[in-house]
């Protein structure tokens, strides 16, 4: 009986293995894919890894990568179209980065959302951007130093920024996806855009895009989209501040966050619902700009404050912001219904008009940690 048993699922195995099996050397890896909106049709452009690329060695002069680019009626019109002219089969599951267009998010994003949920050759676990002053295209098409394929360097980008700089926040398609369908909460996705160099265009991260229901509605600057990752519930580490030196002037001082962590509680206190943020963070004495003798222990406490303030201001600014454009992309609305689902039932179906008028009340603690090598500025002659 238990050879019988091995020998059925043997053969089940055997039978089920060339379901939708691609030969190699019939397919193509797709690095990235972008999405945008053309004329009311839907425009995919792909970035293919060039195999032909590998085995030129030395003498390879050009990219890495080829991107094609069809327009249809559906996502999936566009893609099966590109392979009326493109002999290789394009493996859409190995794509780590989905790039949506301006023209497309400003419409309604429920032009791609049901075959991004539905598909299963669309990895939810991508990366996704929005394209800025640029279509998806333009961003797949353009080469970035030391990286084969552009597609790949966007997610490298956001990683490293995260941890060095402390600005964006990735976000993965399911997360996107989940934040479009939920009420309470809204998505917001780091944009990129180009930018001239003396060796052509190159791809920077710009901003933060913020959106409303299936639309964009607007953006987050730089200081602001610091202040949506600091605000985020949860711990978060790395990332630079530059203050103020205490003795004035135009001196800077870098402080590196190493560690931190965000609690948001709302509170119904007499019928108002208050957004209580607590803020705590550590981190490292960097780097000054000045000749000032600035790292002395009676300093530290300076430093401390003008740090926390450099935080609040960056917090209070996203706050201001995202209330502006009418988008809880911090998910308030979310907090309020697990906190108290009674309440939620009450301003559910209003909090579209509640969210830009609620009232913050935020603390920030920062501690100075470390000095590294030196623990005071350097004596000048």
């Amino acid at each position: 009986m238990r050879s019988l048993r091995l020998t059925i699922i043997i053969i089940v195995l055997l039978l089920g293995a060339g379901c939708q099996v691609q030969e190699l050397t019939d397919s193509v890896i797709v690095a990235g894919i972008g999405m945008d909106l053309e004329d009311e049709q839907i425009r995919v452009s792909l970035q293919l890894a060039d195999p032909t690329a590998s085995g030129q060695g030395a003498a390879a002069t050009g990219p890495a990568f080829r991107v094609v680019s069809e327009t249809g009626r559906s996502f999936t019109e566009s893609v099966r179209k590109i392979m009326l002219s493109f002999p290789r089969h394009p493996i859409l599951s190995q794509a780590n980065i989905m790039i949506l267009g301006e023209e497309l998010v400003r419409n309604d994003l429920a032009w791609i959302a049901d075959v991004s949920l539905r598909n299963p050759d669309i990895r939810k676990n991508a990366v996704v951007v929005v394209a800025r002053n640029a279509t998806p295209e333009d961003i797949l098409n353009t080469e970035v130093l030391l990286e084969p394929l552009s597609a790949a360097a966007i997610p490298k980008l956001l990683e490293i920024q995260e941890s060095q700089v402390g600005i964006y926040q990735p976000v993965t398609y399911a997360q996107f996806l989940e934040k479009l369908s939920r009420s309470g909460v809204e998505p917001s996705v780091p944009q990129v855009s180009l930018y001239n160099t003396i060796n052509g265009k190159a791809i920077r991260l710009d901003g933060t895009a913020v959106f409303k229901g299936r639309k964009m509605v607007g953006h987050l600057n730089a200081e602001e989209s610091r202040g949506l990752r600091l605000i985020s519930p949860g711990r978060t580490q790395g990332g630079l501040i530059n203050i103020p030196a205490p003795s004035g002037g135009q001196g800077k001082v870098g402080i590196e966050m190493t560690r931190s962590q965000t609690i948001v509680e709302p509170v119904d206190i007499d019928g108002r619902i208050i957004i209580r943020i607590k803020f705590i963070g550590e981190g490292n004495y960097y780097e000054q700009t000045s000749a000032d003798d600035i790292l002395r222990l009676d300093n530290i406490a300076n430093l401390e404050a003008l740090t926390e303030h450099r935080i609040k201001i960056d917090i209070e600014a996203c706050v201001k912001q995202a209330q502006t454009l009418e988008s809880d992309i911090f998910g308030w609305g979310t907090m309020v219904y697990a906190r108290d689902p009674d309440l939620w039932a009450r301003v559910g179906d209003n909090w579209d008009q509640i969210f830009p008028g609620l009232k913050t009340d935020l603390s920030v603690d920062f501690s100075i940690r470390r000095t590294y090598l030196t623990r005071k500025s350097l004596v000048y002659k």
